[in-house]
């Protein structure tokens, strides 16, 4: 049985519900410059950090650990900062002596 939820009644919906919407919302908007990088956690594992970085690439290959969908930001100039970024992150976990 499916139970109808009016979008103007938040009661109807879970508190994991709510979260994850607002998650979703938050890691959907478009950012100048984040305010962490996936590489500054270490659950991010490049491929030739593996255990088998002679072996090739899998296209599918995920370098967050946790399967997260991460953004990338492209250098606008030379020496810009760039790489993978999520705005949020329930897994995030900074290496040493990175601020969060």
């Amino acid at each position: 049985m499916t139970t109808y939820q009016d979008p103007m009644r938040l009661r109807g919906y879970t508190t994991a519900q709510l979260i994850e919407e607002l998650v979703r919302r938050e890691n959907g908007r478009e950012t100048s410059k984040p305010k962490h990088w996936c590489h500054d956690c270490t659950n991010y594992v490049t491929w030739g950090d593996g255990k088998t970085p002679s072996m090739k690439m899998p296209e599918d290959y995920n370098p967050c650990q946790k399967r997260h969908e991460m953004k990338f930001m492209v250098p606008e100039d030379y020496g810009d900062e760039y790489g993978f970024y999520r705005r949020v992150c329930a897994d995030r976990d900074m290496m040493d002596g990175i601020q969060e």
